[in-house]
């Protein structure tokens, strides 16, 4: 499996992609933007077509720590639990430590279990609840992840 950067090229498997995982995906214009927003990344991962995204952006926290706040993450169904999230996770910490970056977040629906399963698995703990997150007024976890200096284990 080989994660990359992707182009603009990768918006139509991407669009798939989100489109088969979440039962209100964004358009592909609206992830799009993200290919012309200086402050954020958008990594995929094949095998050898694109199974996988990841988009985040680089953001700082109140304390004026850098973040890398994952906006979205999904593997297309038929590659699910073979380690596609995982690697595009590995590849995201990385990065967050090559810019210095001390945290990575990301929300959850509270009633989606497996991904809150998936992020804990690698570190991640809830940091707050966020009533009437989402447009149908579901709740999200906020997730965080410190990232040691030096290593792209968690802390």
């Amino acid at each position: 499996m080989r994660v990359r950067r992707a182009t603009l090229a990768d918006l139509p498997p991407i669009a798939a992609i989100e489109k088969a995982s979440f039962p209100d995906p964004w358009p592909a214009d609206f992830l799009a933007a993200y290919f012309d927003d200086r402050h954020a990344l958008v990594l995929v991962a094949e095998v050898p077509c694109v199974v996988a995204f990841l988009i985040a952006r680089d953001e700082f926290s109140r304390q004026r720590e850098r973040v890398l706040h994952i906006h979205d993450l999904a593997v297309t169904p038929a590659h699910r639990r073979r380690g596609a999230a995982t690697a595009l996770l590995a590849e995201l910490t990385a990065i967050a430590q090559a810019l210095g970056g001390r945290r990575i977040r990301i929300e959850v629906r509270v009633d989606n279990e497996s991904a809150r399963r998936f992020y804990e698995h690698h570190g991640f703990q809830v940091v707050r609840r966020l009533a009437r997150y989402y447009d149908d007024g579901g709740a999200a976890l906020r997730m965080e992840r410190r990232i040691a200096a030096g290593s792209w284990l968690p802390v």
